[in-house]
């Protein structure tokens, strides 16, 4: 064997350490260029930065959708809905914490008409492309995939009245969190809540406005106007007669249209009276 053939021993030992090293760096490469472009995988893999304007289109949407159904001619619904709420401190792992992104909105709607809302929703074209939706076996439920693992589930509450629900999942926090304050004051649904409570003999103690974007644009707004009543009004007696179309009528519960796209509904409870006035984007 030749001087030539024979690896200096220096050789023969880095040789080995530096083709390992030089495959990781390859594989860290990758992995933050598959992290940066690539879909995620897993929800922890999107910030809650990232998650809430899908979230926010997709509440919109569904909403959207909700208010111009349910397509079969009948009474369109009233919408109620709150500002986001961003509950920190939640766990994404067992080591990390996170914050979690929810939206709540009650759908009122002729109590024959639960069934067919739902068939709206899930209709051909009804949400934007990539949305997924499931309805429950007995039609009185809904799941929708967003995408981004942002989703919605609904549930008929009781014949006419739908609960949603928006969650992001608990996310990692990257940077200063979403804002969850009240938007700008709606003049139009503010006013009328205004006078739908003065008529019930209240005035407001407090108020609160919430919006949401429509995909065509505008926004679906709601105005909640609240107080102290001195004895239960009577509000199918009251109420009835400013009504398009009357969707719930009980004792401490009336939800009403005014118009194709105003929806009033009122709750009683504790000695409180709390109107909402929605405004609809269609």
């Amino acid at each position: 064997m030749t001087q030539a053939q024979i690896s200096p021993w220096w050789r023969r030992r880095w040789v080995m350490p530096a083709a390992v090293t030089a495959w990781v760096l390859v594989i860290a490469g990758l992995a933050y260029y598959s992290y940066r472009t690539d879909d995620a995988t897993v929800r922890d893999q999107r910030s809650l930065q990232q998650a809430a304007p899908v979230a926010e289109a997709a509440f919109g949407a569904v909403l959207a959708r909700a208010a111009a159904g349910p397509g079969n001619g009948g009474p369109r619904p009233v919408i109620t809905f709150e500002s986001p709420r961003i509950e920190r401190n939640c766990r994404v792992t067992s080591a990390r914490d996170g914050a979690e992104l929810t939206r709540r909105a009650t759908v009122y709607i002729a109590p024959e008409d639960s069934a067919a809302l739902l068939d709206w929703l899930a209709g051909d074209d009804a949400l934007p492309a990539g949305y997924r939706i499931w309805l429950g076996r007995d039609r009185d439920s809904f799941r929708v995939d967003a995408g981004e693992f942002v989703g919605l589930r609904g549930v008929v509450e009781e014949p006419g009245v739908l609960q949603v629900v928006l969650s992001t999942g608990c996310r990692p926090v990257d940077g200063p969190l979403p804002e969850a304050g009240d938007p700008a004051p709606d003049p139009a649904s503010a006013g009328l809540a205004e006078g739908v409570l003065a008529s019930l003999g209240a005035s407001a103690a407090r108020q609160s406005v919430s919006s949401v974007p429509c995909p065509a644009g505008g926004s679906l707004s709601t105005t909640v106007v609240a107080g102290p009543a001195d004895q239960a009004p009577a509000l199918g007696e009251t109420l009835a007669p400013r009504a398009a179309e009357v969707l719930v009528d009980e004792d401490d519960r009336f939800a009403f249209t005014l118009s194709s796209r105003e929806g009033i509904a009122v709750e009683v409870a504790d000695g409180e009276v709390e109107v909402a006035a929605t405004t609809s984007c269609v």
